[in-house]
């Protein structure tokens, strides 16, 4: 997608004309009361004979905002009863909530926490005192007071909100009929989203498909079973109402689509264990010709990979220079220090490393290193940063350089990609006892993960930066490759080859140790591609010379042949039973990393227990599975809402 489709469609989901100054104020408020405890606060706070009108305060804030932004239309005139007097009107309201995606208590900070620093796939990163409270995630000692916890119950619930007020007078709005269908599917499917993160995160919550009254703010936690039942009666009828990816015009790519229905509609029955359903939308997807995996896994995560084949569902950023329309989930993962892109927080685990096979060219797709050269192809280096601890940052949330201000980062936030869908496919197919479509779905994901290559030595190969080469003056080399990082295990490692080992001295990189690699079986490298190709020309199980230049810090240079067995890349998987579904789950893992999935998989899966106490954390069976109910809204609903066990 080039850059101009992508703002116009931005501009229209972001509401940058009229109804995105209306909405202004709105979305500076983070704290905005539409969890229905949160009412009740603000109404008791308020004089009494203002009580009663609390709703119409809301729409006054939600389609009135700053007064400097409107034209001399009097302050409290608009309404729910008549702005949505026409089509384009129903549009901006349905844009206010894709534009909900966008803020910081969905997808940004507390969603980071609660997603992948909880897991075992990323820590906290940034400095050791920053956001000091996101280590209580990372540890499994946060409480209900935590808030996080907080903030993401109240952002689900400050999108559940505008979609019911966009559901609630689409009906009545004069308009195109068709139109007006989309539209509340569209809603639906984002309330089914919201209601899918609430109920995965905190079990039992309050459903409410309407807005409320003063009268009906206290409200009860009702059985999750209830709410997945709600969940895929929004979904169906956005399956049923919407356009196919396709159909949409090029400008309004990024909506939801009927596709991105059926594929929510697949994870949810997957979360519920009804496999049989959870198969049989999956397969509608994949024999719906909509979607495909994209040959390059690099080009994913880049702005040509943005609302690609691969793209079932993503939000929408764009960065401008009136620094309208991006998101903060970019900076708050950005590289810290120089170049200063970011926050450097939620960084991928050496636990993560340990997860990628030998030579799986996916982990440098995922994981961007000290003294890398930034993949924007500017030449910049990621200078070590001595504040952190163990830096290094998720590559799939990097943007190059863009307009306005750092806080405007246009990383697209990919949410539901086909690969994501295949394994659900995959997995439904083995519950299903159909292992036969589910090795063939997982080796689809596997081979496409090769990116063109076929054979390894279980290296990590990574072209030295120019800062890098300066500095270490490697300059008098032929080769700019080194190992970056060696697979425990693999090949390589066994033959003596190691991983880069550096350290910070003075502002300039230190090599412990760099291991540049000069030949493989007498072809002579000069950069990755090339190394690449001279493994590829191997022979699988043949035992190879790859000749080794040896830095280390204080002592002089020495080259040496390390003889290196040759494997496969990614084999197909063949297993059956159980070790299919280990498989599976573990292709998800590596596939899905840093794409805030890991956590939730865990708890599904049942493994969250075992798995986080193999890394040390005290994972409590019966209490961890949930997140606590936040105790503000506890103690704002009369105790309506009751606590979840253990808590």
């Amino acid at each position: 997608m080039n850059r101009q489709m992508k703002t116009n469609l931005n501009t229209k989901i972001s509401a940058a004309h009229t109804f995105r100054a209306r909405l202004s104020c709105l979305l500076q408020l983070s704290q905005l009361p539409h969890s229905p405890c949160l009412l009740r606060m603000l109404r008791n706070n308020l004089p009494l004979q203002l009580r009663n009108t609390l709703p119409v305060l809301l729409v006054l804030v939600l389609f009135t905002g700053c007064e400097s932004h409107l034209d001399k239309t009097p302050l409290g005139q608009q309404t729910t009863e008549n702005f949505f007097t026409d089509e384009e009107e129903a549009i901006q309201a349905t844009n206010a909530s894709y534009n909900k995606l966008r803020d910081w208590n969905i997808h940004v900070f507390d969603f980071l926490g609660l997603t992948d620093m909880i897991s075992d796939d990323a820590t906290k990163g940034s400095t050791p005192t920053d956001a000091a409270f996101l280590n209580e995630l990372e540890t499994l000692t946060h409480d209900a007071g935590h808030q996080s916890v907080l903030g993401w119950w109240i952002g689900n619930y400050q999108g559940i909100y505008r979609t019911n007020v966009n559901l609630q007078n689409l009906p009545d709005t004069d308009m195109n009929p068709d139109l007006r269908n989309r539209l509340m599917a569209e809603n639906r499917f984002l309330r089914a989203y919201f209601y899918f993160n609430l109920v995965r995160g905190y079990g039992d919550v309050p459903l409410i498909t309407s807005p409320l009254t003063p009268e009906e703010y206290d409200q009860e936690r009702v059985p999750a079973a209830d709410v997945y039942a709600q969940i895929i009666e929004d979904l169906e009828f956005a399956a049923e109402h919407l356009p196919l990816k396709s159909q949409y015009p090029s400008a309004d790519l990024g909506r939801a689509t009927q596709g991105a229905a059926e594929s929510m509609l697949a994870r949810v029955y997957l979360y519920t264990e009804d496999y049989g359903q959870a198969e049989s939308y999956a397969r509608n997807v994949i024999i719906s010709g909509e979607y495909g995996l994209l040959d390059d896994y690099f080009t994913i995560f880049t702005e040509q990979g943005e609302n690609s084949s691969e793209s079932i569902f993503e939000v929408q950023a764009t960065a401008t220079e009136e620094a309208t329309g991006g998101s903060q989930y970019g900076q708050v993962q950005g590289v810290r220090g120089t170049p200063n892109l970011g926050w450097g927080f939620n960084n991928p685990s050496r636990d993560l490393d340990a997860a990628f096979e030998p030579g799986d060219l996916r982990h440098q797709a995922t994981i961007l290193f000290p003294w890398e050269e930034l993949p924007d192809g500017t030449g910049r280096t990621v200078i070590e940063n001595h504040t952190m601890e163990d830096e290094r940052y998720n590559k799939k949330a990097f943007a190059g350089d863009f307009p306005g201000t750092i806080d405007n980062y246009p990383v697209n936030i990919r949410r539901f990609r086909y690969s994501d869908l295949l394994l659900i496919a995959a997995e439904a197919a083995y519950r299903n006892g159909n292992e036969g479509d589910a090795r063939q779905f997982l080796n689809d994901v596997r081979e496409r993960a090769r990116v063109g290559r076929t054979l390894t030595i279980g290296i990590l190969p990574e072209n030295a930066s120019p800062h890098m080469t300066n500095i270490l003056n490697l300059g008098n080399l032929d080769t700019r490759v080194f190992a970056r990082m060696v697979h425990e295990g693999g090949p390589a490692d066994q033959a003596g080859i190691e991983s880069f080992d550096h350290a910070l001295d003075r502002g300039r990189v230190r090599a412990n140790l760099l291991d540049m690699i000069v030949s493989v079986n007498g072809i002579a490298i000069t950069d990755r591609e090339s190394f690449l190709d001279a493994v590829d020309a191997q022979s699988d199980g043949a035992t190879v010379p790859v000749v080794i230049h040896r830095i280390r810090q204080g002592q002089s240079p020495e080259e040496f042949t390390a003889n290196v067995t040759v494997q496969e890349l990614l084999p197909d998987v063949t297993a059956s039973g159980q070790a299919l579904l280990d498989a599976i789950w573990q292709e998800r893992r590596v596939e899905l990393a840093m794409e805030q999935k890991r956590w939730f998989d865990l708890i599904r899966q049942g493994r969250a227990a075992q798995v986080m106490q193999d890394i040390g954390v005290n994972f409590v069976t019966g209490k961890h599975e949930l997140f606590p109910i936040p105790q503000n809204e506890i103690d704002l609903s009369n105790r309506a809402l009751t606590q979840n066990p253990n808590w």
